[in-house]
């Protein structure tokens, strides 16, 4: 038979396991929650794209981040334009690249140009010329079947800056240019700087 003493040591350790199983459950428990929590607190309410410089899918379209161009004129570049009353434009042309053209559908093949796929286009100008013009891109989209035949989901951008040509027939203005992937952009505070001058001044 066991006696007192044996038992007494045996049912207190019994209890010590009871207890470390409970608390161990009960901590599972807490983190399985926390986790919970978190994924709730992390899902947007639209889908974002995966490794493709915070874009979103909304719908039928593809969302681009908000993001703003600077461009930076010389003095004499300023005094030219305010004197004509001549504009600038900052053009931005969207687009990717594609494994097998042949077989897309004839609505999107008809969008493939020397860069890839065209993706979205967009002008936009400014008229009260300063040494530094801010352009903002808000809200812009595309469609999601362009989005969907990529074949790298990182999108890649085009910006070229010239003048309006409402006072001079042609460009005046030698720009700096941007062509690459518009990660390079997000990754960089959702802005890029432009400089340029006069084409007279090179």
């Amino acid at each position: 038979m066991i006696n007192m003493k044996k038992w007494s040591i045996l049912l207190v350790v019994a209890v010590a396991l009871m207890e470390s199983c409970s608390k161990e459950k009960k901590a599972n428990n807490s983190v399985k929650d926390h986790k919970d929590t978190i994924a709730a607190v992390q899902t947007p309410k639209n889908k974002p794209v995966s490794g493709a410089s915070d874009l979103v899918v909304k719908g039928d379209s593809v969302v681009i981040p908000d993001f703003k161009i600077e461009v930076n004129l010389s003095d004499k570049a300023v005094e030219k334009l305010q004197k004509n009353k001549e504009s600038i434009i900052a053009s931005l042309f969207f687009y990717g690249d594609v494994d097998d053209e042949d077989n897309l559908p004839e609505d999107i093949k008809k969008e493939i140009g020397p860069n890839g796929l065209k993706l979205a286009a967009l002008d936009l100008e400014a008229k009260n010329i300063m040494q530094s013009n801010e352009f903002k891109i808000n809200h812009f989209t595309f469609p999601k079947k362009l989005y969907d035949v990529l074949a790298n989901k990182n999108i890649s951008l085009n910006i070229n800056v010239f003048s309006g040509r409402r006072a001079f027939k042609d460009n005046v203005l030698d720009m700096e240019s941007f062509d690459s992937k518009f990660s390079e952009i997000t990754t960089h505070g959702n802005f890029i700087n432009l400089n340029g001058g006069l084409l007279s001044d090179q």
